[in-house]
């Protein structure tokens, strides 16, 4: 190790490695640090890495960017380049192209790559992975005698609160905001030159067929009249139009013909000035059906399109009162006209709800089949209710046969329908009252075949398939360079503790980008499956890690690294799968409130000792820091003080040297700087908040100073003998870069000290 270096003129150092030559005073004495990675102690420290987050495309230009990289840190990870959304297409199409020149640059630059990230449910290849489980298509009719349409995909703007991506909304003069009303706004303040200025993906990965005809339908208005500009497609092809709407709400239909496979809706509107509304949108396909008269007594329950929830309409089965815990036995021959589920709710009376467990889900197909369901209630009530609104569209549901015992004991009066008597059924329209039920003498409908879904074991073994080509893919384009991995990002939830107070993991969260690979693989399956793959495919020595967030929660006593090693035993209690080390991505903040600092460090030190207790590997992954100040506000770079960016840079070594004095050697992987400068104000990622080591500009900050103080860093060499008194116009720094409370050197011992960015020595 380093522990000083020679001072260097600054006309012979690049500006990364300087501090802002526009404030002498206080960043001066940056120049005078060497790289970080010359402060690494290896003789101590033998394993350790200084990690950093990368933008791919700009460390590949070999500017900055690479030189800075390279200087500074002994590892690199791809922010975004190595994660599956980026490599792989809608329709299953894989390029590593960029991964393979990434990774053979910064090898032969002599970095280490870590690799991030194998299993996540977040920029994965959504329309893919849907499209490989999605229902097993069904024989079309090739006689029929109307054409109908068959709902494909659907977006309520007012509950999916959320686009693709979008174009800059600063850049452009717009914003995108949400309510539970009107859905979507789109602010447009200004007319910009161009209408695809501001664009938006409005909806991604809908499971289109390649050629196919859609009809679209989006409910839409304006605070003026104007124009929406369409495309149905990717980014290189696609089906375009324009949707003219007026300030009252429409249903506008635009119809696209040869369309991609899995595309992408995207709206243009960089030309218009005002306010446009969007409640939802739906595509529709037509098929060819053929009208049914079938005399046959049931139940025809008609529904309206949904406004706001699943159980917008609603059917019931009167039972009478029953106890929590009493068991059910359910069957009924279902059909609908459009296929659908139902979710059950245990209600006491009609509407009047008790709680989610009830049945389970119904599904209803265009064919009658028998549906049957066992279980135990767990909750006392008096009815089933049935949520005929979990499709969006209306539609009208059939049942016949209909039985439902509790405790052995039949519940349902006149189930075969063949008598008069109802009371056993009520139904409710959205916008409506609770109705009896009217039995039907004979139905007609326009029956088109359903598609059937794939058995929970196929959708397994296709998702094995496809996490095998994602995997063995990614590991050939690394051809064994790569020896450490997130093999698994993100799995848990932070909350719905089990029995064992262990945090469930992550799951549907109602987002149609996310793919959440364990709601189908369930939650150990696709964990092991992971790391078999990787370690199939990987390099011999390849180690894995699981990478999450929040680790370090000072609000439930760590809680969340708890769960996680607990989750990581039960991953390993099949005694094949093995788990290398634990990723802690520590995006944190640094704060003013002396008390509230105190406990998120004393939480951070716990999460050390708790990481070190299972004698896997340690790593700090994503470290970056906002801060805020003794209000609890988060601060803006804008608005930082010379007092913050110290406190900063003090909690940076802090860190450092915890992680290294708490983690043994051999456990120690290494602490990877996610954020290189701080965000801009556009930015995806804690926008406009001082999450950097170096300025927007690549100055050094002062948190610069503090990585390299945790690393070990003293700087010496002397710039010039104190002959009398100095009074410093800013700040005294020691020589670890660290603000001493003293404004005049009279006022201090003897000793060496950085005044105006020189290093100055008191006799």
């Amino acid at each position: 190790m380093a522990a000083a270096s020679t001072l260097l003129s600054a006309n012979a150092q690049q500006k990364w490695e300087i501090g802002d030559p526009n404030d002498e005073t206080n960043y001066g004495y940056l120049k005078n640090y060497q790289a970080l990675k010359e402060y690494i102690d290896y003789e101590k420290y033998p394993n350790f890495k200084l990690g950093i987050g990368t933008t791919v495309n700009n460390y590949l230009q070999r500017g900055l960017v690479y030189k800075l990289t390279n200087a500074n840190f002994t590892e690199t990870v791809a922010g975004n380049a190595m994660k599956q959304a980026s490599c792989v297409s809608s329709n299953g199409t894989m390029s590593f192209t960029q991964v393979t020149n990434y990774v053979n640059t910064a090898t032969a630059a002599g970095l280490n790559v870590y690799g991030h990230t194998l299993a996540w449910h977040s920029q994965q290849a959504t329309g893919w992975l849907r499209s490989l489980i999605q229902d097993r298509p069904a024989e079309p009719l090739t006689q029929g005698d109307v054409t109908v349409y068959v709902n494909a995909a659907s977006k309520d703007f007012r509950t999916q609160q959320n686009v693709g991506w979008h174009s800059s909304e600063s850049d452009y003069g717009y914003t995108l905001t949400y309510d539970a009303t009107n859905g979507l706004k789109v602010s447009c303040s200004k007319r910009n030159t161009n209408s695809w200025d501001v664009q938006f993906q409005a909806m991604t990965d809908i499971p289109t067929e390649q050629g196919a005809t859609y009809r679209m339908t989006i409910t839409v208005r304006g605070s003026v009249a104007g124009t929406l500009h369409s495309k149905l497609g990717d980014w290189n092809s696609g089906s375009t139009a324009n949707i003219p709407f007026t300030t009252d709400w429409q249903d506008i239909e635009v119809t696209y013909s040869n369309s991609i496979a899995n595309a992408f809706l995207l709206l243009q509107c960089g030309d218009y000035a005002g306010d446009i509304y969007i409640k939802s949108i739906s595509f529709d396909r037509p098929v060819l059906g053929q009208t049914i008269q079938e005399e046959r007594r049931c139940l025809a329950v008609h529904t309206l399109a949904r406004q706001n929830n699943v159980w917008d309409n609603q059917f019931w089965i009167v039972t009478g009162d029953f106890s929590a815990g009493s068991t059910f036995e359910f069957s009924a021959d279902v059909r609908a006209d459009q296929a659908a589920q139902a979710s059950t709710q245990v209600h006491s009376s009609p509407s009047s709800f008790v709680s989610n467990a009830a049945l389970g889900n119904v599904s209803f197909t265009t064919d009658w089949q028998t549906v049957h369901a066992s279980g135990t209630l767990s909750n006392a009530g008096a009815s089933i209710a049935f949520n005929l609104s979990e499709l969006a569209d209306s539609n009208t549901y059939y049942l016949d046969n209909i039985s439902l015992k509790i405790n052995g004991t039949e519940r349902v009066v006149n189930g075969d329908l063949e008598g008069t008597d109802v009371s056993s059924f009520r139904q409710k329209v959205v916008g409506g009252s609770v109705t009896d039920c009217t039995i039907a003498e004979s139905i007609q409908y326009v029956y088109v075949p359903s598609s059937t879904p794939l058995t929970a074991q196929e959708v397994h073994d296709t998702l094995v398939y496809a996490m095998d080509r994602w995997i063995s893919g990614m590991m050939n384009a690394c051809n064994g360079k790569v020896k450490a991995w997130d093999v698994v990002n993100e799995a848990l939830s932070g909350g719905n503790a089990d029995s064992e107070g262990v945090y469930a993991l992550q799951h549907d969260n109602g987002s149609s980008s996310d793919f959440f690979w364990q709601d189908y693989m369930g939650d150990l399956e696709y964990v092991r499956q992971a790391v078999r793959l990787a370690r199939e495919y990987g390099p011999e020595d390849v180690k894995l890690f699981i990478n999450d967030y929040n680790l370090e929660s000072d609000w439930d006593n760590n809680g969340k690294l708890r769960s996680l090693i607990k989750w990581i035993e039960r991953w390993e209690a099949d005694g094949v799968t093995r788990i290398d080390g634990i990723g802690s991505q520590m995006h944190i903040s640094c704060y003013m409130n002396a008390s509230t600092q105190a406990s998120k460090k004393s939480a951070i030190t716990n999460m050390l000792r708790l990481m070190a207790a299972t004698g896997k590997w340690v790593r700090i992954s994503e470290l970056d820091m906002g801060m805020v100040d003794a209000n609890g506000k988060d601060v803006s770079t804008a608005d930082m003080t010379e007092e913050m960016h110290q406190r900063m840079a003090d909690l940076y070594e802090w860190i450092v040297k915890q992680y290294l004095a708490i983690v043994p050697v051999d456990q120690q992987w290494g602490i990877c700087q996610w954020c290189p400068t701080d965000a801009p104000e556009n930015s995806g990622w804690r926008a406009g908040s001082p999450v950097g080591l170096w300025t927007l500009s690549y100055y050094r900050k002062h948190a610069y100073a503090g990585m390299a103080r945790g690393l070990g860093a003293v700087v010496s060499s002397l710039d010039e003998v104190a002959q009398e008194d100095v009074t410093a116009d800013s700040a005294i720094y020691d020589l670890h870069g660290r603000r001493v409370s003293a404004t005049s050197l009279s006022d201090l011992p003897a000793g060496l000290y950085i005044v105006g960015g020189k290093k100055v020595l008191k006799r």
